[in-house]
């Protein structure tokens, strides 16, 4: 770490824990040269506070679809920016952002809009146990922080109590789904889930199989869409699977970086509101929605998920191709829009020590390296080419160290 970074990190840790907002954004001590501060970025390009540059993979943790300070966002919030940020009373621009997002996701019926992914997700489901008068819930994946999703977190501060209520299985466990259903399927008021994990199972038999069981329980279906919506495919993972949920939950590429989030689903289960209440202050502000408006019409006008694709189909076999030529064991693997790099001898330990060890190297160089490389529309084919062959000198100088 730079003299400008330690010090700028001290005194953040002295103020704010972890120093940072996001767990996932905490710094790694095995990641040498992360920087732990980034001050601007633009395009597919960010520059820490030492005026050192990155190609960024990590896309601010999934929310950058289209790239930083994408001009035609931007003059949105600013055009809106004129007009107020927060009203006594809705503002048209609420309307106008589920209009564009509804012709992305044609599906949905309704939506209301959020702050944060978990926000989302926590409304679906007290939505679900609201509809069927039912208090037990199965999981599968991360649904953010809130208490029935935290329960087998360290020192969770959840209480013990709500255990009996939450089932959690893991992603791709078609067994694991049917011994679920099989004990609580009468009192299973929702399944949330995590449509795609980013790895290699992409899941399709397991959703159906979760479709027919909810199908058969009086069961609401919850797609976890926080990552998936908008990134996978423009309907995200409703669109690429081809299985519909009752009610899903969107947020970060939703609005290409500012902060909205979103639930919506068939009529039927988004009509519980009339009779529960799930309320906040700023789900109407405008500067995010109209960047949610522009982001959804971008999407749907111009090459965004053909582009992401053929992007991230070069960076996967690049990865490839090095893997081949150094005789590193490891293999290239994920789907176009986040592939990834999974280092395959038989000793975790050892996996990890080349991970880390390759992330160093790469911050080094000025590749912002990820576990999931996510691919923005600004990612362009010299981007991903100087990537790869900083890559391909990164793995030759650990061979050779």
């Amino acid at each position: 770490m730079t003299p400008k970074n330690k010090q700028q990190f001290e005194k953040a840790k002295a103020l704010i824990p972890w120093a940072t907002q996001t767990n996932a954004k905490r710094l790694n001590p095995n990641w040498q040269n992360m920087p732990p501060f980034i001050k601007s970025a633009k395009g597919c390009r960010m520059w820490d506070i030492d005026d050192r540059e990155y190609i960024d993979y990590r896309c601010s943790l999934g929310p950058i679809i289209l790239g930083y300070q994408y001009e035609p966002v931007d003059k949105a919030v600013r055009a809106q920016m004129q007009n107020g940020v927060l009203f006594s009373m809705a503002s048209p621009i609420e309307l106008r952002a589920a209009e564009a997002i509804i012709k992305n996701v044609p599906w949905i019926e309704q939506i209301r809009f959020m702050k944060t992914g978990a926000d989302a997700c926590t409304a679906c489901t007290r939505l679900a146990r609201s509809y069927t008068g039912r208090d037990h819930i199965l999981t599968s994946g991360y649904h953010g922080y809130q208490d029935w999703f935290a329960l087998n977190w360290p020192n969770s501060g959840v209480p013990e109590a709500l255990r009996q209520f939450v089932h959690d299985i893991p992603y791709g466990d078609i067994d694991a789904v049917d011994h679920a259903f099989d004990a609580y399927g009468d009192q299973l008021a929702a399944a949330i889930v995590e449509p795609y994990d980013w790895n290699d199972l992409v899941g399709k038999a397991y959703l159906q199989r979760l479709r027919q069981r909810c199908d058969a329980s009086g069961t609401v279906l919850i797609f976890d869409e926080v990552l998936t919506g908008f990134r996978l495919a423009r309907g995200g993972a409703q669109e690429y699977f081809g299985i519909t949920p009752d009610l899903a939950a969107y947020a970060k590429a939703i609005a290409n970086g500012y902060a909205v989030s979103a639930f919506a689903g068939k009529k039927e289960f988004m009509q519980t509101l009339e009779k529960t209440i799930i309320t906040i202050t700023h789900g109407g502000e405008t500067l995010s929605l109209a960047a949610c408006e522009a982001t959804m019409n971008i999407l749907r006008e111009e090459p965004v998920h053909e582009h992401i694709n053929a992007m991230g189909r070069r960076l996967r076999e690049g990865f490839a191709e090095i893997i081949k030529e150094t005789g590193v064991q490891a293999y290239a693997g994920g789907l176009n829009p986040a592939p990834f790099i999974q280092f395959d001898y038989d000793n975790e330990e050892e996996n990890l020590q080349w991970q880390n060890k390759l992330f160093s190297q790469l911050y080094q160089k000025g590749i912002f390296a990820n576990h999931r490389w996510f691919i923005s529309y600004s990612h362009q084919e010299a981007d991903i080419d100087e990537t790869l062959e900083k890559m391909r000198t990164a793995f030759r100088e650990i061979l050779s160290s």
